[in-house]
């Protein structure tokens, strides 16, 4: 599998894709709890594809960088973009209450994560997220 790509315009999509996506995951050879985690980050952005923009695209590639495997998730779409993205996303820091955002939700479960956005809503969004597997995970033959 190079890329995958889910178009996502209702509930009944994000459910296919996090379906989808938690086989990746687990034929990568996440555990559970990396499963976990990289679905409900699909399910946060996906959501939000859908609050605010309507529609909008999640494509999935699988990614090796060296020595390391990780898992590429891309959410794109062409709705009103995100006004004060890095505001938002410094609201988390300030917090102690545990009220987050989903995007800053999406930021603590996946190790990294990139947002190309409009602040004049012309240009819609783009969240890039990678989950990168364990290194004692591939060492133990599950790569």
């Amino acid at each position: 599998m190079d890329k995958t790509t889910f178009h996502i315009k209702d509930e009944e999509n994000i459910v296919h894709a996090r379906s989808e996506v938690r086989e990746i995951a687990r034929s990568l050879g996440f555990d559970e709890l990396d499963q976990a985690r990289i679905v409900q980050s699909v399910s946060e952005l996906a959501r939000n594809v859908i609050q605010y923009a309507k529609e909008g695209t999640i494509t999935v590639e699988v990614l090796t960088v060296e020595d390391r495997k990780g898992l590429k998730i891309k959410v794109e779409d062409f709705g009103p973009g995100i006004p004060n993205v890095k505001e938002l996303m410094m609201e988390a820091k300030r917090k102690h209450n545990g009220e987050t955002s989903g995007l800053q939700q999406v930021r603590m479960l996946m190790d990294d994560m990139n947002i190309k956005t409009s602040e004049t809503g012309e240009a819609g969004t783009c969240v890039e997220v990678i989950k990168w597997l364990k290194t004692s995970t591939m060492l133990n033959g599950k790569s």
